[in-house]
C-alpha cells in the first residue's frame, strides 16, 4: 500500500508538470502585431487639364489562427472592408485609425478615395494582431485613372500632403513585415509610360524578426514634376497600397518544454503497468 501510495502521488505530481509545462508553452506563445496606414489628401495638379477621375479599390485580409479565414473585397470608390476576426469586435467601415491589440486574432485591410474635384483625397489601412501562434496577412490598395490633357509643350506637377504610419510589436521571436507604397505614372496615348515616380517618403517598409518594437509615423507634403511633355492626351495613374504579415510561432525551447512533459506522463504510465509487489 505505501508503494502504490507513492505511485498515486507520483502520478498527481506528473499530472501537475504537464500542466504547468503546457501552460508554460501557453504563456511563451508568440504576441504579434503589425499596422500600416497611409492617408493623403490636398491634391493638385498644375500643366495639364485633368478630366473625369476613375477609383478602383480593393481590401484582403487572411489568416491560418483562431479564427482562420479569408476575405477579400473590390469597389470603385469606397470598398468594403476586409476582416477575419472575433465577429463582434469587428471595426467599423472605413476605420482607418488602429484597432490595435485587443480582441486577437484579427487581420483587416480597408481602402476608399474621394474624387469630388478639389477634393481629391485616400484612405487605406491594413493591420494584424495574433496572440499565439499563425500567419495573417492584410492588405489596402487603390488607384486613380486621371486623364491629362497638356494643350503646350511642359511639364506637369502633382502636389499634395500624407500621413504615414508603419507600426510592429513583436513580444516573442517572430517574423513580421508592413510596407506602404505610392506610385505617380503617366502614358501616352499610344499606351506607352513616358513618366514614373515612387517618391521614397511614402513608399517605405519595415521588418522585425526578434523581440522589439518599431514605430514610424511620417508626414509633409510632396511634389512630383515630370520632363517636359509634348502637346496631347495622356492618361496619369496614381496608385497606393498597405500590406502587413505575421509568421508567429511557439519558441523552440516551448516544445522542448512539451516534449519533457509527455516524457514524464509517458514514464509514469509505464510505472503504472507493472505489479504492484
Amino acid at each position: 500500500m505505501f508503494y502504490k501510495g507513492k505511485r498515486v502521488c507520483a502520478k498527481w505530481a506528473a499530472i501537475a508538470a504537464v500542466t504547468f509545462l503546457v501552460g508554460s508553452v501557453a504563456n511563451v506563445r508568440a504576441t504579434s502585431y503589425a499596422y500600416s496606414v497611409q492617408q493623403t489628401s490636398n491634391y493638385t495638379i498644375s500643366g495639364a487639364t485633368v478630366g473625369t477621375v476613375t477609383p478602383f479599390t480593393s481590401s484582403s485580409a487572411a489568416q491560418n489562427a483562431s479564427p482562420s479565414g479569408s476575405e477579400s473585397q473590390v469597389g470603385a470608390a469606397d470598398t468594403l472592408q476586409s476582416y477575419v476576426g472575433p465577429a463582434p469586435n469587428r471595426p467599423a467601415e472605413n476605420f482607418f485609425t488602429p484597432k490595435g491589440q485587443t480582441t486577437p486574432d484579427y487581420s483587416r485591410g480597408d481602402a476608399s478615395v474621394a474624387t469630388a474635384p478639389g477634393a481629391l483625397a485616400t484612405n487605406n489601412v491594413a493591420e494584424g494582431f495574433l496572440a499565439g501562434g499563425g500567419i495573417a496577412t492584410g492588405t489596402g490598395a487603390w488607384s486613380l485613372s486621371l486623364p491629362l490633357t497638356v494643350t503646350a509643350a511642359g511639364t506637369v506637377t502633382l502636389s499634395f500632403n500624407f500621413t504615414n504610419q508603419l507600426n510592429l510589436t513583436n513580444t516573442t521571436p517572430a517574423s513580421l513585415a508592413a510596407d506602404f507604397s505610392y506610385t505617380f505614372e503617366i502614358r501616352n496615348s499610344a499606351g506607352t509610360v513616358v513618366f514614373n515616380s515612387s517618391p521614397s517618403a511614402v513608399n517605405q517598409n519595415a521588418s522585425l524578426v526578434s523581440v522589439g518594437n518599431i514605430f514610424n509615423p511620417s508626414s509633409g507634403s510632396i511634389s512630383i514634376t515630370t520632363p517636359t511633355l509634348a502637346p496631347g492626351s495622356y492618361t496619369g495613374t496614381i496608385s497606393g497600397s498597405e500590406h502587413v504579415f505575421i509568421n508567429a510561432v511557439p519558441e523552440p525551447s516551448s516544445y522542448m518544454l512539451l516534449a519533457c512533459g509527455a516524457a514524464a506522463m509517458a514514464g509514469l504510465v509505464l510505472r503504472r503497468r507493472r505489479p504492484i509487489r
